[in-house]
């Protein structure tokens, strides 16, 4: 018997371990967002449910994900399946600008609209009112719309909800999302639905997350330096938080700010979008430069037309450097299990990432 909203609320929502993907908003008329939450308005009486099917905090078939989605000849249990691992960057400096180091997903974007590899895209951007900080979700069809998007917000954003919504009139979409989003659209792929046209997610980025902040804490704790004034950029090059706000750049005690981290974050497995077709993040070292993971065929392509084309400029990921990236996902994967295994022992519920004790040597050692 297949679970449901019962078994979702109880196991996820309660606990605080909802990611706000934003991917079972629209499946149930009683599931909401709330801000940066997403709650029960009602009680469902379903036994079975959607919702609980795609969550990317219910049981995950990582076997059959890696299997469907990551093909790449390299099965890394650090990294993901992948092709290769490469410093990438936009070759505009309008785009560098606005966008996050590289800007090489608004490059990648853009080039992909202008060959017609996709029709939109599926991003999030600041708010033209309202909160501040408060990133929203919206489809973006045009060169100008896509430039809106860049930039990393650093605070969960629900975009997946649009995905429960009529497209007919797109029929190449691209996702880009955080890796608990990457993986509720690849649970989301696998489940029958005539009312969910899979066939048209041609593309997905995946960028690294390591935490996403609170948006309400952080509204709260920015409000009075940015008086009024919209966010234009965030930054966190390694040890500091910068806001960007008009012609003012603002700097805040890094450590602080991540104390803003949503629980749920802390419970996360995934640090660089392993089921994506790309996946794109600092490098920590060159803030110029985004690291960039190729894992699928259709990424691969995207990758070597940009560059071919004068979009993206790429170079080969230096070996030195590579250690850095692979003991930050080690990290991060080897403290999730751990919190994991306690969560267990303490409620009595199942954790939703099942791996077999030979990964879990394999991750300590790979």
């Amino acid at each position: 018997m297949q679970k449901g909203p019962k078994e979702l609320k109880n196991e996820v929502l309660a606990r605080g371990l909802c990611t706000v993907c934003g991917m079972c908003v629209g499946l149930c008329p009683y599931l909401k967002e709330m801000g940066e939450n997403v709650a029960f308005v009602a009680e469902c009486s379903q036994n079975e449910g959607r919702c609980y099917q795609v969550c990317p905090r219910t049981k995950i078939d990582l076997p059959r994900l890696r299997t469907l989605f990551a093909h790449a000849s390299h099965q890394d249990p650090l990294l993901g399946a992948h092709s290769s691992v490469l410093m990438s960057r936009s070759k505009m400096q309008s785009l560098r600008k606005k966008g996050q180091y590289g800007a090489t997903v608004t490059a990648l974007l853009l080039h992909a609209l202008n060959t017609g590899r996709i029709d939109s895209a599926l991003l999030t951007r600041w708010p033209l009112e309202g909160d501040p900080v408060l990133a929203r979700p919206y489809l973006a069809r045009t060169p100008d719309e896509i430039r809106q998007g860049a930039g990393s917000k650093y605070t969960a954003c629900p975009s997946l909800k649009l995905l429960n919504t009529p497209m007919e009139s797109l029929e190449r979409l691209a996702v880009v999302g955080r890796p608990c989003q990457i993986t509720a659209l690849r649970k989301r792929m696998l489940i029958e639905d005539p009312s969910f046209a899979n066939e048209k997610i041609v593309l997905a980025i995946g960028l690294f997350c390591m935490w996403s902040l609170s948006y309400r804490k952080l509204s709260t704790y920015l409000k009075v330096h940015l008086k009024g004034k919209r966010v234009q950029k965030m930054d966190i090059p390694k040890g500091r938080f910068l806001v960007t706000s008009g012609s003012q750049r603002m700097e805040f005690p890094h450590d602080h700010i991540r104390s803003f981290s949503r629980e749920a974050c802390l419970r996360c497995f995934d640090f660089t979008a392993e089921l994506a077709d790309i996946s794109v993040g600092s490098t920590e070292w060159k803030t110029a430069w985004n690291t960039l993971i190729i894992r699928s065929e259709t990424g691969r392509e995207l990758v070597d037309e940009a560059s071919k084309e004068g979009w993206i400029e790429t170079r080969p990921f230096p070996e030195e450097k590579m250690q850095i990236l692979r003991d930050a996902s080690r990290a991060k994967k080897l403290k999730v299990i751990e919190l994991l295994q306690d969560d267990e022992e303490r409620t009595g519920i199942r954790s939703y990432l099942q791996i077999e004790d030979t990964e879990k040597e394999r991750l300590r050692h790979g």
